[in-house]
């Protein structure tokens, strides 16, 4: 059986992710250590994001699968970048400039 493709729009929203939380991340001065200690989400999850691949390995190739965060990661990243969640998540948002930080 084929293995699905996600539609173009779907990779470009998830690689998108990734340059804007380490573009966020390093703008805000963080290491990917200290942004999963202040969220608790694993380094190695911050560093598949950031990646854009995930645990998991494509059968055919072996190489890790695409990232797909969760929605909780997401917001916890969101809030810890101090920017809003749609920012992250919304490909018509461009990586730069780097937002400002909202309220915390």
């Amino acid at each position: 059986m084929p293995s699905r493709q996600p539609p173009d729009a779907y990779a470009q929203a998830v690689r998108l992710l990734g340059e804007k939380v380490r573009a966020l991340r390093e703008a805000r001065g963080l290491t990917q250590e200290q942004l999963a200690h202040s969220t608790g989400i694993a380094r190695n999850q911050i560093q598949n994001i950031e990646h854009n691949r995930n645990n998991s390995k494509d059968s055919a190739t072996g190489r890790p699968g695409p990232g797909n965060a969760r929605l909780d990661t997401l917001f916890l990243l969101a809030q810890e970048l101090q920017v809003d969640v749609t920012y992250l998540v919304d490909p018509r948002c461009p990586v730069d400039p780097i937002p400002e930080s909202v309220g915390r």
